[in-house]
């Protein structure tokens, strides 16, 4: 006796891969729906309302290295988990700004441009409880200001023997009741202790500042859940399908 494998692609045969009361034969035939959801919070103290005015008084750094966040986090290390730094640009080869204060609900952060020299108002705060390749989702809201620039929200790791850029998002301003108001974007984490960056640059001749009041860190999460419709006569089942490839069925000779 000679038993051969053989591939029927009849369809009366694919059918045989569900049973007449709607039951998966084999497996991979259900149909998902991806949901996505945003849980947790990984930034302590990301609204500026609670806040008060407490930036004012948090650790800053004057830099006027050509790699002034590096700089700052060198010589100013967020050495405290979750806790806010702070830096600025004091002099040549920038425009010294003050670095970032909080007041009122808001975080504000100054610039200015002289000639070709920009500006650099920015703080920082190195994370706790990330889980390493997990994505994340930051959010800031900005505040409506008249105040023209870019404020850039990065995420920087330590890296073989020094700090480099892992991921980048910013907010452009001047900002109305027209704009779109709150920007997101995502990262992956490299570590549990990633560390967010955010600052401020301008290209406006004259001293300005923009706002922000609320940034967010949440992790990102993804569920796969099986769709489900109703059939003719009302009754809710899952929706399945033909697998690509039909099982082999033997042939004797």
């Amino acid at each position: 006796m000679i038993v051969m494998i053989t591939w029927d692609y009849n369809m009366s045969n694919r059918k045989q891969q569900i049973t007449k009361a709607g039951i998966a034969r084999i497996s991979g035939l259900d149909v998902f729906s991806s949901i996505i959801n945003y849980t947790g919070e990984y930034l302590n103290f990301g609204n500026a309302f609670p806040y008060q005015t407490q930036l004012g008084s948090d650790t800053d750094h004057a830099t006027t290295s050509t790699t002034p966040i590096p700089d700052a986090l060198v010589n100013n290390p967020p050495s405290v988990l979750n806790r806010w730094y702070r830096f600025h640009s004091s002099g040549s080869p920038y425009v010294a700004v003050n670095a970032p204060a909080s007041a009122s609900g808001f975080f504000i952060y100054y610039g200015q441009k002289t000639g070709s020299a920009i500006s650099y108002s920015g703080m920082y705060q190195r994370l706790s409880g990330l889980i390493k390749n997990n994505k994340y989702q930051i959010s800031v809201q900005s505040a409506i200001s008249t105040g023209t620039g870019t404020l850039y929200i990065e995420t920087w790791i330590y890296y073989v023997d020094g700090y480099v850029r892992n991921s980048q998002m910013s907010v452009s301003f001047p900002v109305s009741n027209n704009s779109v108001g709150i920007t997101t974007g995502e990262f992956t984490a490299a570590g549990s202790n990633d560390i967010i960056v955010i600052y401020f640059t301008t290209t406006a001749a004259s001293s300005t500042n923009v706002a922000i009041t609320d940034i967010s860190i949440k992790e990102k999460q993804e569920y796969l859940v099986p769709i489900a419709a109703n059939d003719v006569w009302g009754n809710n089942h899952k929706v399945l399908r033909s697998s690509v490839q039909p099982e082999p069925y033997q042939e004797e000779e």
